[in-house]
């Protein structure tokens, strides 16, 4: 597919998950989905969050869809169950010896840090949270944080990206002068099974220039003519933080990202954020969920899909 195919109208977008209430701090999104060709089912992850002077979220949800677009909830969970501030991003998948797994970033309560949690059981609708692994902590890779994972298979090796603390906040100029440079970059972890990763590398970094350049958070990857493209949020500064946009990015190893937006987010929304785009290529189509911002300034799951992949 050509890159520019990828475009989509979000305003045109079909509502998956509803918010828990209206208003500015109700989210329904951080999603990451699944398709199981053995069966044709879709699984899809998602958390619900209410305002932050409310206790923040909240809840955390797998759902089950025939058709990529009707969605039935088989497993849910709670912060309390995980132990943790908020939940965010969380990834299915189904490993190659048939164990199905949910890896899940959260703030643990106990150490205000975040980290990914993984879930494994014979479906995704009998997880049990108590018997949760830590497999990716911050402070093993020098990082202050490290959240919302994507998880691809690849020849049978776990890729995994995740939003980390960039390698440099900011810098300081011979006059003194401080200049931000970012604060969300992307590192890719590999490993053998899943569950150890003893390496991880920055691969996408904010660069402190344009609406995008405070941040760099890659959420999906796809292949595309030449290569693979991603989709990724970016924002112009803290601000922005809860309403960033939807960039693309350019790869052709899965390694080295070239941000393709540098002008404008690839697509935008009158009210307010299109972040954590998921898109989902399935036969000859592309699923792509994602956040949107609402009149009420609340955030729905939305749908939409791109034909002719």
């Amino acid at each position: 597919m050509q890159i520019e195919n990828l475009r989509f109208d979000p305003q045109q977008g079909q509502t998956i998950v509803e918010p828990m209430g209206p208003g500015y701090g109700f989210w329904a999104g951080g999603c990451k989905a699944f398709h199981y060709s053995e069966t044709g089912k879709f699984y899809l992850f998602y958390r619900q969050r209410w305002p932050l002077e409310q206790g923040r979220g909240g809840r955390c949800s797998v759902a089950e869809s025939d058709d990529g677009v009707h969605f039935r909830e088989i497993w849910s969970a709670t912060r309390e169950d995980f132990c943790a501030n908020s939940i965010e991003v969380g990834c299915p998948v189904r490993d190659p010896s048939g164990e199905w797994r949910l890896y899940v970033s959260y703030e643990y309560a106990n150490g205000n840090y975040w980290r990914v949690d993984v879930l494994r059981g014979k479906s995704l609708a009998e997880l049990n949270v108590q018997g949760r692994r830590t497999v990716l902590f911050p402070f093993d890779y020098g990082l202050h944080y490290i959240k919302d994972p994507i998880v691809y298979l690849r020849e049978g090796t776990y890729w995994v990206y995740a939003a980390v603390s960039p390698r440099v906040h900011f810098r300081i100029e011979e006059d003194g002068t401080r200049v931000l440079v970012g604060h969300d970059a992307t590192m890719l972890l590999i490993s053998e099974d899943g569950l150890r990763f003893p390496r991880g590398r920055y691969v996408f970094e904010p660069d402190g220039q344009g609406w995008d350049g405070m941040r760099a958070r890659i959420n999906s990857i796809v292949p595309v003519e030449g290569g693979y493209a991603a989709f990724y949020d970016g924002g112009a500064g803290f601000y922005d933080t809860y309403e960033e946009m939807c960039g693309l990015a350019f790869s052709r190893d899965m390694i080295h990202f070239e941000r393709l937006t540098r002008d404008a987010p690839w697509v935008s929304s009158p009210y307010g954020c299109i972040r954590y785009a998921y898109a989902l290529p399935v036969e000859d189509k592309l699923y792509v969920y994602y956040e949107y911002t609402r009149p009420d300034l609340s955030h729905e799951l939305r749908l939409n899909i791109v034909k002719g992949y």
